[in-house]
C-alpha cells in the first residue's frame, strides 16, 4: 500500500475504522492496552479539579480511565476523527470532547496540568508541530505522557505479521491495519523520543516499559 500520512488520509483511516477500533484493540492487545494505560496514568496522581488533555484520543479509553482513576478531574480529548468522537461522547460521562487538529490546539497558554497522547504521534504528519502545541498548553510544571509501541523486539515482530491477518478477517478496512504496522516500522524508538522530546525544552522524568519492551511509556515535565 502507498504510505500517506496526510490529514485527509489519516482522518478517512479512523473514520473508516472507528466501528471495529476498540474490538480489534482488545483482540491484538489481549486486553492489555488498557491495562498499560491505567498503569502509566497513575504515575500522574491526578487531584481533584486538576486539567487533562488527551490527543489523538480515539473513542475516549483513555479519558475515561483519567475520570475513573480521579472521578473530580477536568478531562479533555481531541481527535479530528468525528466517527471516533462521536463513540467517545456516546460511551463516556462527564467528559468534553473537541474535533481539531492536533497542530492547532484551540486553547491557551499554560491551560493543563496533564498531556497525553497514547498511539497518536506516529499518525502526525508534523509531529514537531504537535510537541510545541502540547508545551504551549501545558502549565509550568506540568507533566506531559506518551505511549506508543517500543523496542522492535520478536512480539513486535509478530504483532506486524498477525494484525494484518486478523484485520482482514474482522474488518473490511485491513489497508488501515497494514497502515498501522508500516507507520510503527519507521517510527523512533523510545530513546530517540526522550531526545527529541528534551530538545524541545521538556524534561525527562521517568520511562516505563511493558510486554518485554515493546510498548513504551515517556513521562516529561514542563
Amino acid at each position: 500500500m502507498t504510505f500517506d500520512k496526510s490529514s485527509k488520509n489519516i482522518q478517512k483511516i479512523f473514520n473508516n475504522i472507528a466501528s471495529k477500533y476498540d474490538f480489534i484493540n482488545n483482540v491484538i492487545s489481549l486486553g492489555s492496552h488498557y491495562r498499560i494505560k491505567q498503569k502509566c496514568l497513575k504515575n500522574f496522581k491526578i487531584q481533584p479539579h486538576d486539567t487533562l488533555l488527551d490527543l489523538c484520543c480515539g473513542t475516549g479509553d483513555l479519558c475515561q480511565i483519567a475520570k475513573d482513576i480521579q472521578p473530580l478531574a477536568l478531562v479533555t480529548g481531541v481527535d479530528f476523527s468525528e466517527n471516533m468522537l462521536k463513540i467517545a461522547n456516546a460511551r463516556t460521562h462527564n467528559i468534553k470532547y473537541i474535533q481539531s487538529d492536533v497542530n492547532k490546539l484551540p486553547f491557551e497558554d499554560n491551560s493543563f496540568n496533564f498531556v497525553t497522547i497514547s498511539f497518536g504521534l506516529r499518525n502526525i504528519n508534523n509531529p514537531e508541530k504537535t510537541i510545541e502545541e502540547i508545551y504551549r498548553v501545558l502549565k509550568p510544571n506540568g507533566k506531559f505522557m506518551h505511549i506508543d509501541f517500543g523496542k522492535h523486539n520478536i512480539l513486535n515482530k509478530i504483532f506486524n505479521f498477525v494484525v494484518p491477518l486478523i484485520a482482514k478477517v474482522l474488518t473490511k478496512y485491513s489497508y488501515a491495519y497494514e497502515y498501522l504496522v508500516k507507520s510503527k516500522k519507521i517510527f523512533p524508538t523510545p530513546d530517540e523520543l526522550i531526545k527529541d522530546f528534551t530538545s524541545k525544552n521538556f524534561k525527562f522524568e521517568k520511562r516505563q516499559d511493558f510486554l518485554f519492551g515493546s510498548i513504551s511509556c515517556q513521562i516529561f515535565s514542563k
